[in-house]
């Protein structure tokens, strides 16, 4: 308890600090909190061979009993375990030079490591941007973390930013088909030198907000525990009691077979890869014994076994000369191989060995995956990239058990159903109309007798099939679809399709607890009415889309387009789809947004900044300290443009 009572009056001190009094208030900290062998001072660092490095505001560095080595010497590089390079107010500009200057101080050389068998020891120096405030958002911090790593070797990336009360930015591991298991720190010089370790490295952006010093401490106490086994350190879990853990992935990585990370192909990434199925390794009774899956990686592919067997006798099967770099990383389901130097055909060849020189059995997964064209485009449209995609990852962090999703999912799933009917009905009536007015005007199918028009096609019908099927999948969307979602995200919207005295019995209410989503609905009344009031017309008063009508212009013949609600046919079918998109989508952000865990929320991506392959409108961002939050305010630009 003192100790999480010590750094919490550190963070207050931090939160008053200026550029100059920022390094003394962390080094007392440090010093304080860093037992035998460990120093902190600020300063520069230097290796034998004479390269040096600008002062740090903090060097942290193990030295000899009774050590008192000067604050403007240079720190020797062999004795140093970390550097933190301090700011009141970091920019652009000054982030570049922090990113540099670490890079230096990570690549000054070292003596090699002593071989220690029983303790893992590194004697790679850790490099900490630390900052009281920042004039970018965390969120830009990352990408431009990312856009620096990609021209950088990996031995000199910053491993940790940290802005103060607001949030930080590090590396943490994850396995295939795992969630984040923890934080990375750097690997020892030479420890992937002889193997190639099979998980992914992604920079994740954590609101840790006013316990932003906890987890720089707890991430620095790790890695002096391996800079120097024995050392008297602090407990690390008792650091992170406080700390929120959730965290948002910005980019990812994989080491190749030499040793380097670099950036995970697009292709690969979750929301576009579709792994080939796994192969089933059976007995002779036809009993399932494991299952075996090639991964492809950077520079060669990895095997995931899931089952009894262990992977280490089925990997002999590769050859001798593959399983130099060989072994295994156990994970509570599953058995994955280094990362080998194999393609899918290496993999194809040692199913054959098993089948071949084994009495196991190898099969194919039986599994039938379907996969069937859904439509002319794919995630680079916005309808699909928004409504699907985009609100599954808001969903996915709202839900962090799968289980919990089957209630979302479900009235997700007809929301979008029905409305993939309607904008089918709406592209087929505004087709139609345009088809049969081009033909009419060009004199294609009309002719003139006297007095009497003759018309060689017909379109009511069809126009009216399509109407009335437009007006009952976009109702069914809205009124059961959304009103059903509402009620999974624990908001009751009933009374917006009710008349206008429950209406706003309704809207006052709401106005007392959400009244940004009191005013949406007030203004989409506006347009919902006449949804609703023109399929009203149908079902129960009778009406029919009017038929087209014909008339003379001049020397030729014009068709008057039919109207629903008072305007035209095709402009208010493209109109209330148009609408009906929109609300779809925010109503459904808001809702998820309000359910965001503790320092998390929205926010909307502009539209020259969103991917191309898949131009999400939202994305998540930290409540504090992140990109400007989202929020819900009705508009007249249509789905294409917001």
């Amino acid at each position: 308890m003192l100790l999480l009572q010590e750094i919490f009056r550190a963070g207050q001190e931090v939160a008053s600090a200026t550029e100059k009094t920022l390094p003394d208030i962390l080094n007392r900290l440090l010093g304080h909190l860093l037992g035998w062998p460990f120093r902190v001072t600020s300063g520069c660092v230097a290796d034998r061979s004479g390269n040096e490095t600008a002062s740090f505001g903090s060097v942290i560095y193990a030295a000899p009993a009774g050590d008192r080595t000067p604050e403007t010497n240079a720190i020797p590089a062999d004795a140093v375990a970390a550097v933190i390079d301090t700011y009141e107010n970091l920019d652009l500009e000054n982030f570049h030079a922090a990113y540099e200057r670490i890079a230096q101080a990570k690549t000054l050389k070292k003596s090699p490591a002593p071989d220690l068998k029983e303790f893992p020891i590194t004697t790679i120096t850790l490099g900490i941007i630390f900052a009281r405030r920042s004039a970018l958002p965390l969120d830009d911090l990352g990408e431009e973390l990312d856009r620096l790593n990609a021209k950088t070797p990996s031995r000199g990336w910053a491993d940790m930013v940290v802005v103060a009360t607001v949030g930080v930015l590090n590396y943490a591991v994850q396995f295939p088909g795992e969630g984040l298991s923890g934080d990375f720190l750097p690997a020892g010089e030479g420890a992937v030198a002889a193997f190639t370790p099979p998980m992914y490295i992604v920079i994740v952006m954590r609101p840790t907000g006013a316990y932003a010093l906890n987890q720089m401490l707890a991430f620095l106490v790790g890695h002096l525990a391996i800079f120097s086994p024995g050392a008297k350190l602090p407990d690390r879990a008792h650091m992170l009691k406080e700390v929120p853990q959730q965290a948002v992935t910005i980019s990812g990585y994989q080491y190749n077979l030499s040793g380097d990370l670099v950036g995970v192909p697009r292709q690969f990434y979750n929301d576009r890869y579709l792994p080939p199925l796994p192969m089933r390794i059976e007995d002779q009774r036809g009993d399932l014994l494991c299952t075996l899956q090639f991964l492809p990686w950077q520079d060669g592919g990895t095997v995931l076994l899931r089952g009894k067997l262990p992977l280490e006798g089925l990997l002999l099967f590769l050859g001798n000369d593959v399983l130099r770099r060989g072994g295994i990383v156990k994970r509570p389901d599953a058995q994955i191989s280094y990362v080998l130097p194999i393609t899918q055909t290496h993999f194809n060849q040692m199913l054959a060995r098993i089948q071949q020189q084994s009495n196991m059995i190898v099969r194919n997964d039986q599994t039938r995956w379907i996969i069937q064209k859904f439509a002319d485009e794919g995630s680079q449209s916005p309808f699909w990239a928004r409504l699907l995609i985009g609100i599954m990852h808001l969903r996915d962090a709202v839900f962090l058990d799968p289980s919990g999703r089957d209630g979302f999912d479900k009235s997700y799933e007809f929301i979008i159903a029905s409305l993939i009917n309607a904008r089918r009905a709406s592209d087929k009536i505004v087709q139609l109309w345009m088809e049969h007015a081009r033909k009419v005007g060009l004199g294609e199918v009309v002719r003139l007798e006297g007095r009497a028009i003759h018309i060689g096609e017909s379109i009511d019908m069809e126009l009216r099939k399509e109407v009335e099927t437009f007006l009952n999948v976009a109702v069914r969307a809205f009124k059961q679809g959304m009103q059903n979602l509402a009620r999974e995200l624990q908001i009751d919207i009933g009374f917006l399709f009710q008349k206008q005295t429950n209406f706003d019995t309704g809207i006052a209410t709401l106005e007392t607890v959400d009244s940004l989503l009191a005013e949406y609905l007030r203004k989409t009344r506006t347009w919902s009415d006449r949804l609703l009031e023109s399929r009203i017309a149908i079902e129960h008063k009778g009406w029919m889309l009017p038929r087209v009508m014909y008339s003379e212009v001049g020397t030729g013949i014009k068709a008057d387009e039919p109207l629903i609600s008072g305007q035209p046919v095709s402009e208010f079918v493209r109109f209330i789809f148009d609408r009906l998109s929109c609300f779809v989508e925010e109503f459904t952000a808001h809702c998820l947004q309000k359910r965001m865990p503790k320092g998390f929320t929205i926010t909307e991506i502009p539209l020259a900044r969103r991917l191309p392959e898949a131009p999400e409108r939202f994305g998540i961002t930290l409540a504090s300290g992140g990109l400007p939050a989202w929020q819900i305010l009705y508009h007249n630009s249509s789905f294409e443009e917001t």
